[in-house]
Formats: structure tokens, sequence, C-alpha cells
């Protein structure tokens, strides 16, 4: 490969360059490169060049999938600067590093996000919580003044601002928890699905036997406890009780197979999840188990429907059985 060559492949592809000069300090990159190309190369390392930052890998992989040029990198960076929240920055990247396109296109893509992101977040009245790996959690409500000042009254000065508030709320009564158990049963990969459409569903079993959902989990089953059947292939196919779960009975599958929200790294519960058909109705998608899955009202707006459009968010789709965020 001649030097104009080796140029022009690190241009169109510059994560290797960025990964190149990754650890490398501002001094030493301006010895070794022209002032302005080391400063826009230095610059680019310190946003992309991280293995540790999830956001940074998350955007290099794009740029790698998508073939952004160099080009396309400084137009991105240009337009991060007219955003002042660290969050909205990344924001704005990964939606462009996501975004298909050549600089120009990206520029136009990109005008139209700082337009959005600029628009002043609309207060409603309501509440949420985020969930952390640690399991302390955070619950930020918003409402009326008056209402808001008097529950803050009693915990502002409370060693235990939890406690009081729960104490203020409940009376000191104490407010109970009920699980519901479900026990999930592997099939057997050679078992195949004969009819799912009805109450039970109908299987072929590899000891060559046909036999109903309840037939399969029957010498196990008792008046208080369920039992999911997960094929390991396509995903739920039943939910057994000894009373029937009727219209909700694949709502409780889809939960069962992801208690929380399938867009990896959402902790938002099932119970306040929507069902989301992983191929839409619209495209030919039917309402079986193994096409719905749980997904918060967020990334239910952001999944890109469409199996064969652009992706820029990605979309969740079933692959060898497990729901997994995908980019085509």
């Amino acid at each position: 490969m001649n030097p104009l060559d080796t140029l022009a492949a690190l241009l169109k592809a510059p994560m290797g360059l960025i990964r190149a000069a990754t650890g490398k300090s501002r001094a030493e990159l301006f010895h070794l490169l022209p002032h302005d190309t080391a400063a826009t190369l230095y610059a680019l390392t310190a946003v992309y060049g991280s293995t540790t930052d999830p956001a940074a890998v998350i955007c290099a992989k794009a740029i790698e999938d998508n073939h952004h040029s160099l080009d396309t990198l400084i137009v991105i960076e240009k337009l991060a600067k007219r955003v002042k929240s660290s969050r909205k920055k990344w924001q704005l990247r990964r939606l462009l590093c996501h975004t298909k396109g050549n600089p120009k296109q990206i520029k136009k893509r990109g005008l139209t996000l700082l337009v959005e992101l600029a628009t002043p977040r609309t207060r409603k009245l309501g509440v949420s919580v985020s969930r952390y790996s640690d399991q302390l959690w955070s619950m930020r409500i918003t409402g009326p003044a008056a209402m808001i000042a008097s529950l803050y009254d009693p915990v502002k000065n409370a060693d235990d601002p939890v406690d009081a508030l729960h104490q203020a709320i409940t009376g000191g009564r104490s407010v109970e928890t009920i699980l519901r158990p479900i026990v999930t049963i592997p099939l057997d990969k050679a078992d195949t699905v004969l009819d799912g459409t009805g109450d039970e569903t109908v299987f072929s079993c590899s000891d060559g036997v046909t036999r109903t959902s309840c037939e399969i989990v029957g010498a196990r089953l008792d008046d208080n406890w369920g039992f999911a059947l997960i094929h390991p292939v396509e995903g739920p196919v039943d939910l057994v009780r000894s009373k029937r779960f009727a219209n909700t009975k694949q709502r409780v599958l889809a939960a069962v197979e992801n208690p929380t929200c399938a867009w990896e790294g959402c902790n938002k519960p099932a119970d306040e999840c929507q069902v989301h058909h992983l191929l839409p109705w619209q495209y030919g998608g039917h309402t079986t188990s193994s096409n719905l899955t749980t997904c918060c009202a967020y990334h239910n707006g952001v999944n890109d429907d469409d199996p064969a459009g652009p992706s820029t968010r990605g979309r969740l789709e079933r692959v060898d059985g497990t729901v997994r965020r995908v980019y085509h």
C-alpha cells in the first residue's frame, strides 16, 4: 500500500488512528503531526478513545459500523460544541454516530437534533424512580408546590429522610409487597411447537409423544405456583396455572422472560413496561409470545420498528431465543 492509499484508509476509518493516538500527550502529538491535525486528533481521542466509558465505546462501535470518516467526526464535534449539557452532548453524539450518511447528511440531521435538544422540557405531574445496581433507588416527584412542600417538611431535617417520609405517608403502618413466584421449565431443543394459538400450546416432544403444555408440567403443578415454558430458540411459548390467566397470559410470559425492560441498561420493571411487538403488526408481526417482550414507554418509542429501514437507535429482536438490541 502506497502512502496515499494509507492516508485514505486512515481518513475513511479514523478509529484506528484515534486508538493509536489515545494515551499520547498533546505535546507528543504536536511533535509528530502538523499543528491543526494534532489538535483535531487530540480532541477526538479525549471523546472517543476511552475503552472504559460505555458512551465512548458505544459511539466508537457505531462509527466503525456506519463507516464514518474523519470529516464526519469533525462535523459531529462541531455540533456537540453547541450543546452545553454533557448528557445532551453524548445524546447528540450517539444519535449521529448511529446515523448513516456522509458529512453533509450528518450535519443536516445534527442541526435538526440541536433544535429538538434545545426545546425546553414541559414538566408533567408524576413520579419517576431511578434504580441502581447496588439496590439503592431514588424517587423524584413532580406536583403542585404546596403539596410537595407538605411532603418535604417532615423529611428535610431528618437523619433518615426515607424512613421519615414513609412514616409521614403511612402513619407508621407497614406497606407489604406481595410477590408472585413463577417457575421456568426449559424445553428440550428437539421439542416442536405444533399449535400455540389456543388456550394451551401443543408440542411434538422429542420422545415422539404429542403433549399439551398442561400435560408437560402436570406432574409438578400445584394450586399456588405457575410454570412458564421457555423454548431455547422460540422464547416464551406458554404459561400454565391451575387457574387460567386469560388475556394477561402473554404479558406475564413476557415479564417472566424479561423482568425489566429488554433494552440493555434499562432497569424499568416489567410491571411498569409496555408489551412490545418485536416485529410490529404493520410489518407482518403477530401477537404471539415469541414476538412479544417487555419494553418501557421511552425505549418502545425510540425503537426502530421497520426491520428493513435505517437503524438509528437499534431495534429489539429475538436472537437465538434471547431478546436483545441489534443494529442493521
